[in-house]
């Protein structure tokens, strides 16, 4: 289960990967993350983040095609989005391999 704390942390980074193929809308991205098993995050925490990245120039929107129903508001990575993603990578990359170090000695320990 992911709790929220974790998902606290995680938020921003898979957000931007969210984008990394192609650019979506706010919904999109929430349901595409919900798929994925953060079952828990709200639309508040995602349209929030999308804000916090669209301050810091990480992504763009535009306003597309909503189908039947109104326009959508897409976002889009911007070449720095992309490069703080990069970043990320990296980052998430070498948490995942301290964590690795420690989880199997531990696993077998815990009762």
């Amino acid at each position: 289960m992911v709790t929220p704390q974790m998902l606290k942390g995680v938020l921003p980074i898979v957000v931007l990967w969210s984008l990394a193929d192609e650019d979506a809308y706010g919904y999109a991205i929430l349901r595409k993350l919900r798929d994925a098993g953060f079952g828990g995050v709200g639309d508040a925490s995602v349209y929030g983040t999308l804000q916090r990245h669209h301050d810091a120039g990480f992504v763009t929107s535009y306003l597309g095609d909503g189908g039947q129903g109104p326009a959508r508001r897409y976002y889009t990575l911007t070449p720095s989005g992309r490069l703080a993603l990069e970043h990320a990578r990296h980052d998430w990359h070498a948490l995942v391999r301290a964590v690795s170090a420690v989880v199997p000695a531990a696993e077998g320990q815990i009762a």
